[in-house]
């Protein structure tokens, strides 16, 4: 299970969440392409019909969601959530039954 961190004017901390959960931890993170200065937040979600996904959200700039998901029989693929503004929350869902492995923001 990846664990991301708040990487901030290069420094790291862990968020409380990150040493119990059932899956990736609440996480801030910069975007891609973007600057030191933009702030970035992810928490795991957990659908109605038990679809496993991520949710992410910045406080400046566009961005989506993108999860990288794992089957039973081990095959991995990626999802992505919708292009948003600040501060809107974009979400990516793994299929039914798959679990998130690794997730950031693009």
């Amino acid at each position: 299970m990846a664990s991301l961190a708040l990487a901030l004017g290069g420094t790291m901390a862990f968020t409380p969440s990150a040493v119990a959960d059932s899956g990736p931890p609440v996480t801030a993170v910069p975007a891609s392409g973007t600057s030191a200065a933009q702030a970035c937040w992810g928490q795991p979600e957990r659908g109605s019909a038990g679809h496993y996904g991520n949710s992410g959200w910045c406080d400046s700039g566009r961005y989506r969601q993108v999860i990288r998901c794992q089957t039973l029989g081990d095959y991995r693929y990626v999802h992505y959530g919708p292009w948003v503004w600040a501060p809107e929350k974009s979400t990516a869902w793994c299929n039914l039954g798959d679990r998130v492995i690794d997730t950031w923001l693009e």
